[in-house]
């Protein structure tokens, strides 16, 4: 059963990641990640993406992290896709933290128009430096660019997970919800963006995300 699953019903395009694991951001991950944001856009419909119970995403592969090579390289780029894809996306875009969203997935809440996490003892954060990775330059301008520069230091480089509650603080999540709640809350909130004028939107979302999309384009190269 493949790792991820699309549905399209009515203008709202709906991806979910059930590994039965941790969502590992593997590059295969990424790659049918990018095919499902492609058939979104091609259907003109408002993006709902969430990850399994307990879980969105552990982040990258920390088997292929810890190995390196060409494989690891691989998989980053596809994320550096993943980023400037999720940055161009031309309608809305919502991000259900349906529990742990660490390292490169607490990256993605950043990069969506608006973002909703589970209540409980769930954790969100940027654990790079916790497990011997510098941040790399295009996620530190990312980070730069949406976090607080009170909470800058805390999430970058001190790798402080944070609770959901801090996680609302720090710029991660918009709301928090209970565990049980969480998908019908956000398909409604992606009902309601995908209500407003798409050309606006679009246009706007453009506007709003174009200095960072340039700068991280040329730091991705």
């Amino acid at each position: 059963m493949s790792a991820l699953s699309l549905k399209i019903e009515d203008g709202i395009a709906e991806i979910g990641l059930d590994d039965g694991k941790v969502n590992a951001l593997s590059q295969t991950m990424i790659e049918a990640l990018l095919d499902a944001l492609k058939q979104a856009e091609q259907a003109d419909c408002a993006v709902l993406i969430h990850g399994r119970t307990g879980c969105f995403s552990g982040g990258y592969d920390r088997k292929l992290i810890d190995a390196g090579g060409p494989a690891c390289d691989a998989m980053r780029e596809a994320g550096d896709r993943l980023t400037l894809g999720l940055l161009d996306y031309p309608g809305p875009l919502v991000i259900a933290s349906t529990g742990h969203a660490m390292a490169k997935a607490a990256l993605m809440l950043l990069l969506a128009d608006y973002r909703l996490g589970a209540a409980g003892s769930f954790r969100v954060g940027l654990n790079e430096v916790a497990i011997g990775m510098t941040m790399p330059d295009g996620a530190m301008r990312l980070a730069r660019e949406r976090l607080p520069a009170h909470w800058l230091s805390r999430c970058v480089l001190q790798a402080q997970t944070l609770t959901p509650a801090q996680a609302i603080e720090a710029g991660f999540l918009d709301e928090v919800v209970a565990p049980e709640d969480i998908l019908e809350a956000a398909r409604r909130k992606v009902q309601t963006l995908a209500q407003l004028d798409r050309r606006a939107y679009r246009e706007t979302r453009k506007l709003l995300n174009t200095p960072l999309r340039e700068a991280l384009a040329q730091i991705m190269g």
